[in-house]
């Protein structure tokens, strides 16, 4: 069993498996130890992100993952950090 501190420890890309690992036909990995590309572990969107990947991809549905929210690319959420920051 991993420390909970693990998640946030130094690591290459290659630390991690994909969500379906290239010529899986049956399994996927789901959790938080996984690679998603832009996402940030430690949080419940990250473990149903690889859910929903594992899902789209076994199982064709069509629905499509939600796009991650980027909130440091909005400037009112920057606007809003430094007025925070600065209050």
């Amino acid at each position: 069993m991993p420390y909970i501190d693990a998640q946030f420890q130094r690591r290459v890309v290659a630390d991690r498996p994909l969500v379906v690992p290239d010529g899986a036909k049956n399994f996927a990995f789901l959790g938080q130890f996984v690679e998603i590309p832009e996402g940030v572990v430690f949080t419940v969107e990250y473990s149903v992100r690889s859910a929903m990947t594992a899902v789209d991809h076994h199982f064709g549905v069509d629905k499509g993952i939600p796009p991650m929210y980027r909130g440091l690319a909005d400037p009112r959420v920057a606007r809003s950090a430094l007025r925070t920051a600065f209050s």
